[in-house]
């Protein structure tokens, strides 16, 4: 059989009418136009490939809805591919044309591609950093690429000029722009707004406005006794970049279904961020104004929601108006040429079930006799036999390919869950068999517990433990230690919060207004080869404090606090890009226990009490006091647990100290 003539059979037409050659309708379009085509998928077919695509990459695809819900910034993207399937059929039921499907080997790599992202992203998560906004990035990524792979796969190159805004449409699946890009633009948003909002108020308000940075304090006019200023911060989320996200997603939708042409819809982009920074300047403008007239409470929690949701359908009201004004007037439906509803196989040959109505393959029929394009040349050798058993091939080699593509990923992601099972078995059985912080003993040698509580609000916001303890407890010489004891649960895929660490002392601490006087030795029998600890002697005007810091080796929480060490490190020209991150990921594979996220971290704070030599002796002696006890709490490095006997790495030869009665938990001082 020749493959050629099969696959560029019908090259030549020398009808004409009028003096002119008669057009020749091929089988794909431009160079394409002489490829047998893929017949269309039925609405069964379509439900089992995208099952497939989401069973394929489950884990991660779940993990990326948790994202969009917990994450407000990106929240609307869950609506992108209602949005983009309601575009599909819009498409579709606007006009009589259909496409004519000539499906494309080509989009098996683009499949490839976008499949090998999302295991990227998968290996990323599972292997290395749960939780972080990079692993959601590239699943999206990962995904909408897949998905313009399968289209090209069944439906073709030609398919795409007519589907281009739904397919297009999934970019707004992807959550903005991962690390350093988004704070910039977030801190260029939010001066913007800033200086926009305080030049109105002022200019315009007539009120008094100071600004420094992001704050702005202002002179109110209806104030009892005229002097109480307004303080107004503007912060990430009034920087404008939810709503820029929203409204860049939003601008485009409208100007689509409102059947702008694609120069005007591609205009419009340009013009959601536009609107999105104006509707943020009134937002800050407005809250400014109720806060004079009203009080302080309009710029906090559901009053404050409520302004912002006003601007933004301001926003959308001046879109919809936009897109209404340049509308072109409604078209008549025209009837294209190659239509499904007229020529079976290549269409659906009327009433016939096969692939261009909504039979199953085995009622597909290819009728060649009544294909109006088959005409007779001399030159065509090839029966309408060979032609039908080329086309069904086709047909076969594609879903074949597709389903063996989704088969591959598939597999792939229960590798990964198979290397990281034992870790992930030991870490969940940790916390299930520790004992929780609660029962921290209040008595451990000659140290007493006064009282104990958990952290502040604000710190617990932050670290976003899962447990945490906080207890002073003092000598019979009165002499005080204080000990903060975290602790987090294993962390598997997006938990609706970002992924919190251990970090180094030298970030709060000098937030705070410390610096570190001196680096103090650590007595050999405190130190663990599988710890990271820090031994400091802090110091500002007024007071020093001695602090024992330590927390598990994790590779992960190691190279996290790398990055912090080179940010701390003014002087440091180290770079802390995402390639060292890949490294890290590559070796996890090798090494899972060391990159087990299996986190705890234990500080002790000494206030200078005597001399300072005094302090680090007290400091270290609580720290092997406290040794002692913190092995049944789940509080040592997974690296020293016996996999097959976690129940009795978590005890300890003497049986603790009965816990002394606690008072009511406090706040840490």
């Amino acid at each position: 059989m020749n493959l050629k003539k099969l696959q560029f059979w019908k090259k030549k037409s020398s009808s004409r009418s009028g003096g002119s050659r008669r057009r020749s309708y091929g089988y794909g379009y431009g160079l394409l136009r002489d490829i047998i085509r893929v017949p269309e998928l039925g609405l069964g077919e379509l439900f089992w490939v995208t099952g497939a695509l989401l069973v394929a990459n489950a884990f991660m695809v779940i993990s990326l809805f948790r994202f969009y819900l917990a994450m407000q910034d990106y929240s609307h993207a869950i609506l992108v591919p209602v949005i983009a399937a309601a575009a599909a059929w819009v498409t579709l039921s606007r006009s009589g044309i259909k496409p004519l499907v000539v499906g494309e080997y080509w989009g098996f790599p683009i499949v490839l591609a976008g499949l090998g992202i999302q295991f990227g992203a998968m290996w990323y998560e599972i292997g290395l950093v749960a939780g972080g906004v990079v692993s959601e990035y590239f699943t999206s990524v990962g995904l909408v690429i897949s998905i313009w792979g399968l289209f090209i796969c069944f439906f073709g190159f030609r398919a795409m000029r007519l589907f281009w805004f739904p397919l297009l449409y999934l970019i707004f699946m992807i959550p903005g722009l991962p690390g350093p890009p988004e704070s910039w633009l977030k801190n260029t948003l939010r001066n913007i707004v800033t200086a926009a909002s305080a030049g109105i108020l002022e200019h315009v308000f007539r009120y008094a406005v100071f600004v420094e940075n992001n704050m702005m304090e202002i002179a109110a006019h209806n104030a009892e006794d005229n002097v109480r200023p307004i303080v107004l911060g503007v912060e990430d989320a009034c920087s404008g970049i939810r709503s820029l996200w929203a409204m860049l997603a939003v601008a485009p939708a409208i100007a689509w279904f409102l059947r702008l042409r694609p120069f005007l819809i591609a205009l419009f982009i340009p013009l959601g961020v536009f609107l999105a920074i104006f509707q943020n300047i009134i937002r800050v403008v407005a809250t400014a104004l109720l806060c004079d007239f009203f009080g302080m409470d309009w710029a906090m929690g559901t009053k404050h929601e409520v302004v912002g949701g006003a601007t933004f359908f301001l926003s959308a009201i001046i879109l919809v108006f936009l897109s209404v004004l340049l509308a072109p007037p409604p078209q008549p439906k025209k009837e294209a040429y190659g239509s499904y509803g007229t020529y079976g196989v290549y269409g659906s040959y009327g009433a016939a079930g096969g692939y261009g109505s909504y039979g199953g393959p085995s009622t597909a029929a290819y009728h060649a006799a009544n294909d109006p394009e088959a005409e007779k040349d001399e030159d065509d050798e090839i029966d309408p036999g060979q032609r039908r058993e080329f086309f069904f091939s086709r047909i076969q080699g594609i879903r074949v390919g597709v389903y063996a593509c989704l088969a591959l990923m598939l597999v792939g992601q229960l590798v990964l869950f198979q290397r990281y099972a034992i870790r992930s078995r030991v870490q969940f059985k940790i916390a299930q068999s520790r004992e929780t912080l609660d029962a921290f003993p209040g008595e451990m040698g000659n140290f007493k517990r006064i009282y104990w509580g958990e952290l502040p609000e604000t710190a617990l916001r932050i670290l976003q433990p899962s447990e945490s303890y906080v207890g002073w407890y003092a000598t019979p010489d009165n002499k005080l230690v204080n000990v903060i004891i975290n602790f987090w649960e294993p962390v598997i895929g997006f938990n609706g919060t970002s992924w919190a660490f251990p970090h180094s002392p030298d970030v709060c601490f000098r937030e705070a207004g410390w610096e570190i006087e001196e680096e103090v030795a650590v007595p050999e029998d405190l130190m663990f080869e599988d710890e990271i600890l820090y031994s400091r002697m802090y110091q500002n005007n007024v007071k020093r404090q001695m602090v024992l810091y330590w927390y598990n080796r994790d590779e992960v929480t190691r190279i996290m606090n790398e990055f912090i060490d080179i940010e701390l490190d003014e002087t440091s020209t180290e770079s802390k890009g995402y390639f060292n991150r890949i490294n890290h990921m590559v070796r996890s594979w090798h090494r899972p226990k060391d990159y087990s996220r299996y986190q705890y971290s234990i500080g002790i704070y000494v206030q200078e009490q005597g001399n300072r030599q005094e302090s680090i002796e007290l400091a270290h002696d609580f720290a092997r006091e406290l040794r002692k006890h913190i092995t049944p709490f789940g509080l040592i490095p997974l690296q020293k647990i016996d996999l097959d006997n976690i129940e009795q790495s978590l005890q300890i030869a003497e049986e603790p100290q009965e816990a002394a009665p606690v008072a009511e938990p406090v706040a840490a001082l």
